[in-house]
């Protein structure tokens, strides 16, 4: 078969699956899988990551490491793949396999093999899958469409670009847009953008579930996070914010207002001065310091007069009266020069 641009349109839509399908993809029974962190990264996408969430501690979807789950990372065929056969999760019995570019050393063999076997997905050609090749939104439209019997209007599709989706796309775009799983971009389809890890976090979520949850407010903890990099999170945006005697908020800060600023973002209530925040909290010795960890300062006058947020690797971020900002600094040149009243842990 000719591998031209109807061709592989012909090949991407997939066969249509029965209602019975779908009733083996909802609520998961007691095996789904336990969230043993929360990505690092999501905060890059924070209208994805409740999705991301969601779908990771069901099982449908995997970080692209432990701690990762690089969500602006574009989506391969093989990578769609994997995700559906997680989230439609139904035996087949395997038997004719066409594509001479899926190895069966490569993690996406069984995936791929499951998913061609219920029709869920076909290949570029007859023989070829291109498990690498990233997808687009159309594609994926089409396959989503197919995979859970969405029917379309007839209506025109409403967005600008809408004579640049392909043919072969069309009625699946019409189809994902009636359903609202899909969605436009200030009036565009964008039919050919390739799909983020985070865009089909969101859509999965809305074909499995039917909604997006909603962000929930979260107090952090050590075990829920990698410290070192919520606090740089939380702290790289404030950098350059103006030193200011009784400050509180981003239009400048003093010491304990900055520390205070930062802990409330995380959930968690510091009271408003250093010496009020010194009574509270966890003692820690200086060498025992982590991430997060409130580190206090008599500079000169006998009693607290200083507070910083340890942030890991010998650094510590203040609103520093000297420098006049928001800054992080190495810590030696403070241990040195003023005494440490204490260390506090509050998470």
């Amino acid at each position: 078969m000719r591998n031209n641009k109807k061709n592989v349109g012909r090949y991407l839509a997939t066969g249509l699956l029965s209602v019975s399908l779908l009733t083996g993809i909802l609520p998961y029974s007691g095996n789904e899988a336990k969230a043993a962190a929360v990505f690092s990264d999501t905060y890059k996408t924070p209208w994805a990551a409740p999705s991301i969430e969601n779908l990771y501690k069901k099982g449908v979807l995997k970080g692209t490491t432990s701690k990762q789950f690089s969500p602006n990372k574009s989506v391969t065929r093989a990578e769609f793949a994997a995700m559906l056969a997680r989230a439609v999760n139904k035996p087949v019995k395997l038997h004719n396999f066409p594509f001479t570019d899926v190895s069966k050393n490569k993690w996406y063999y069984h995936a791929v093999k499951e998913v061609y076997q219920m029709g869920i997905v076909k290949g570029v050609s007859a023989t070829r899958f291109a498990p690498e090749r990233p997808i687009t939104r159309e594609e994926a439209a089409v396959i989503i469409a197919h995979t859970f019997n969405y029917s379309h209007s007839s209506k025109s599709l409403p967005y600008k670009d809408k004579n640049k989706v392909s043919s072969w796309a069309v009625n699946s775009v019409k189809a994902v847009t009636q359903k609202k799983v899909f969605s436009g971009d200030d009036g565009y389809f964008q039919p050919k953008k390739l799909m983020t890890r985070a865009e089909v976090a969101v859509v999965l979520q809305k074909v499995l579930y039917g909604y997006v949850p909603a962000p929930t407010k979260k107090v952090a903890s050590r075990s829920s996070y990698r410290l070192d990099d919520l606090f740089q999170r939380k702290v790289q945006p404030l950098l350059g914010v103006p030193y200011r005697y009784g400050g509180t908020t981003t239009a400048g800060f003093d010491c304990s207002g900055f520390t205070q600023y930062v802990y409330k973002s995380l959930g968690v209530s510091l009271p408003r001065t250093s010496s009020q925040q010194f009574t509270k909290g966890t003692p820690v010795s200086v060498n025992a310091m982590q991430p997060g960890d409130l580190i206090f300062f008599d500079t000169g006058g006998g009693s607290i007069s200083h507070v910083g947020i340890y942030m890991g690797g010998g650094r510590m971020a203040h609103a520093a009266s000297g420098q006049g900002s928001v800054k992080i600094n190495n810590i030696d040149w403070y241990l040195n020069h003023y005494r440490v009243v204490g260390v506090k842990r509050y998470l």
